[in-house]
């Protein structure tokens, strides 16, 4: 299954270029990826970015990882996301798609409403990962954090 994976390399102007990977990436990010656009902003970056991927790696002084966890339980907005920064993507990838199944399951099995299902997964997520940004914050992205 493929693992799409936005690259993006920051430039001393503070601007990024940016790269795609279909089966995600690990020890080359760059090699790993194909060009997808040069002179993007913070906030273009994350505008690019919607549940269909995986993760975003970020390359400036060093290579940071950040997952894409689709929030919404009900599966409808592509939208609906947040970054989590991991150290071990794969590890971090299998313990939310557990989290995700059981929202799901939930959902469907025990009637949970789906904002409660949401805000569950969203509490899971603040207990288990270092920082966590909304898409609609680009801060994260200027400097390492």
């Amino acid at each position: 299954m493929g693992r799409r994976t936005l690259v993006a390399l920051a430039r001393p102007d503070g601007r990024y270029d940016c790269r795609l990977a279909h089966w995600g990436v690990d020890a080359d990010p760059i090699t790993q990826s194909r060009p997808l656009g040069n002179d993007w902003t913070a906030a273009a970056v994350l505008a690019t970015i919607d549940a269909t991927y995986d993760q975003l790696v970020v390359l400036d002084e060093s290579v940071r990882t950040y997952a894409v966890c689709w929030l919404d339980p009900t599966l409808s907005d592509l939208d609906d996301i947040v970054l989590a920064r991991t150290a071990d993507p794969d590890a971090f990838r299998t313990w939310w798609v557990d989290r995700k199944d059981e929202a799901c399951r939930a959902l469907d099995s025990e009637g949970t409403d789906p904002a409660n299902a949401r805000r569950a997964l969203l509490a899971s997520l603040r207990d288990r990962v270092s920082s966590m940004h909304c898409p609609d914050d680009a801060s994260f992205l200027r400097r390492d954090r």
